[in-house]
């Protein structure tokens, strides 16, 4: 199972986010921060991006904020679509590296699969000689052995 790229911050208030408006029984106004935010969602590589509950003129709104940019949206579904953007665009280096590295790790699996089987070749190789040496030295003992028989 695949590890979420994202860390969410408050289930409740995600949930609520996801299926409906937040009304008065909520009760989200004490858990806004200083500066009139709730963070929801963040990205789990550092890279600042995160989705939040902002307090607006209009009401609420959600925010998704990457480093120094930051855009305002008034309904959920177009801010979880943007922070899910950003969050493939922060992750897709990762990934690469991941599958770079999967690869390299399948190349040198091959390879030392190989120089183990090229050095059982060779081992058996040098048995078979070594064997070849033993039987050509007992029939030129037989033969010198008859010789001096005779």
């Amino acid at each position: 199972m695949q590890k979420n790229k994202y860390r969410v911050h408050s289930n409740t208030l995600l949930e609520i986010a996801q299926s409906r408006a937040f009304t008065e029984k909520d009760n989200i106004d004490e858990r806004f921060d200083e500066e009139g935010k709730i963070k929801l969602v963040s990205d789990r590589v550092g890279a600042d991006l995160t989705l939040s509950i902002i307090k607006t003129e209009d009401g609420i709104a959600y925010s998704v904020k990457w480093d120094d940019s930051e855009e305002v949206f008034k309904g959920w579904n177009m801010a979880w679509e943007e922070f899910v953007w950003c969050l493939g665009v922060v992750n897709k280096p990762i990934e690469e590296a991941a599958k770079k590295a999967a690869e390299e790790s399948k190349r040198r699996a091959a390879e030392e699969a190989a120089e183990k089987e090229a050095a059982e070749l060779l081992e058996g190789q040098e048995e078979q000689e070594d064997k070849t040496a033993v039987e050509t030295t007992e029939e030129t003992t037989e033969e010198t052995t008859e010789e001096t028989a005779k």
